[in-house]
């Protein structure tokens, strides 16, 4: 037999008395009682069930209600409810492609660097609301998101296979923290993303050209004509300078005098939507990070070679130029294209007769040479612009045990059984 539930009474009249809480007298007052009356025990337990349900709503609708009165900024969603019963209706249905734009528009576009905006918008219109965008907020659960992340790791590039871990585990973070709002505005109680699992993560040894490479790369580089682009390619090599950071390199940038490099823009490629224009177009931005603002000192080397660089410059614009002239710019007086110095790297790679590489493999390059000659990992670090020092001893570690075999070969013996 059901077990009855104990707040339902048969009355003398044979109806069934039903009673719930609908408040407290004060913070810990007594409980405040209604009741519901029906003929029979079925009934009560619905018409029960219903009033108290009614009641979640309405404890709901008022918390939301304080908290937007008690709020300066609320999201632009609830501003446009404008009735408790409107106000209720879209926290009920909210889906998740509606939250995930309201996101992006109203709480993070103004706050985040244009490049991020355009992949926080790729992974949003191109995986989240295609895959589990119809969802409504509050039937999103664990195993839902669970299958979108198996969708990630298998099905989510256009040949129909999976993402990197390091891709997926970035395009959760972008739905985690949609959702940690949605839970902070009380639109929804729990975070399904908190219980997913997702793929480990894997560590790629970074690709880095060997000391005769560097040689060979070298000789042709400095055996150009005073290619900008020459130029530019060896000083990443010399710095471990970012593509972007060396394109948008100016000469008040460089100061000569402390022979300093200061790292402070950086060009990157965003999306204009706009449908009658071009899909994307290059911006002069700041830095990747905050740790990416920073000084590199010049070694002797560097500074002897980009002197020698700006007098050439300086005699060919006979004098025109600036603190604000881009140091290494094309013939129209701005900077060049990323992708112009990686189609020119190829070149010159195939010239050197070294193996292909992509151009951040010269950062890699510089890192893996500083490491292996005793560079502090702090100095290293902070000449790279990591966020922190574990960073970098994680991806050159390789060339520091390189370095202790050598050295222990120095003390070694022969053992024979």
């Amino acid at each position: 037999m059901k077990e009855q539930r104990r707040n339902i009474y048969k009355r003398k009249d044979n109806r069934y008395e039903g009673r719930y809480i609908v408040g407290y007298e004060g913070v810990y007052g007594k409980a405040l009682y209604r009741s519901v009356y029906a003929h029979t025990y079925e009934e009560a337990v619905e018409v029960l069930e219903e009033a108290e349900e009614r009641v979640r709503e309405e404890v709901e609708l008022q918390r939301l209600l304080r908290r937007q009165k008690t709020q300066q900024q609320t999201t632009g969603i609830l501003q446009r409810a404008f009735s408790h019963d409107e106000m209720l209706k879209v926290v009920r249905t909210l889906t998740l492609q509606e939250w995930m734009i309201e996101w992006l528009e109203g709480h993070k576009k103004n706050t985040i660097r244009a490049t991020s905006y355009m992949r926080y918008y790729n992974v949003i219109y191109k995986h989240i609301i295609p895959q589990i965008g119809s969802y409504n907020l509050l039937e999103l659960t664990p195993d839902i998101i669970q299958k979108f992340v198996k969708y990630l790791c298998e099905n989510a590039k256009n040949d129909d296979t999976g993402l990197s871990p390091a891709t997926v585990r970035s395009y959760m973070m972008i739905l985690k923290s949609a959702l940690e709002l949605a839970v902070d505005q009380e639109l929804m109680i729990k975070n399904p993303c908190r219980k997913v699992s997702l793929p480990p993560k894997r560590f790629h040894k970074p690709v880095y050209l060997e000391p005769d490479e560097c040689k060979r790369l070298e000789y042709v580089l400095l055996h150009t004509d005073d290619n900008p682009k020459s130029v530019a390619i060896l000083m990443a090599l010399k710095t471990g300078m970012r593509l972007g950071e060396l394109a948008a390199l100016k000469w008040g940038d460089v100061d000569f005098s402390n022979r300093v490099i200061h790292v402070r823009h950086s060009v990157q490629r965003v999306k204009t939507f706009d449908p009658a224009g071009p899909k994307t177009k290059l911006v002069v931005s700041e830095t990747k990070t905050t740790n990416s603002v920073r000084d590199i000192p010049m070694n002797n080397g560097q500074y002897q070679y980009l002197k020698a660089y700006h007098r050439m410059v300086v005699t060919e614009s006979w004098g025109n130029i600036n603190e604000n002239t881009f140091v290494f710019q094309n013939q129209s007086g701005t900077f060049i294209d990323p992708r112009v110095y990686q189609q020119y790297f190829k070149v010159v790679l195939k010239k050197a007769k070294v193996k292909e590489v992509n151009f951040h493999a010269l950062r890699h390059t510089f890192a893996t040479i500083a490491a292996s000659k005793n560079m502090q990992i702090s100095v290293l670090s902070r000449i790279l612009g990591h966020s922190n020092a574990a960073l970098t001893l994680q991806l050159y570690i390789h060339s520091i045990t390189n370095q202790d075999r050598a050295e222990m070969s120095k003390v070694d013996w022969e053992y024979s059984a």
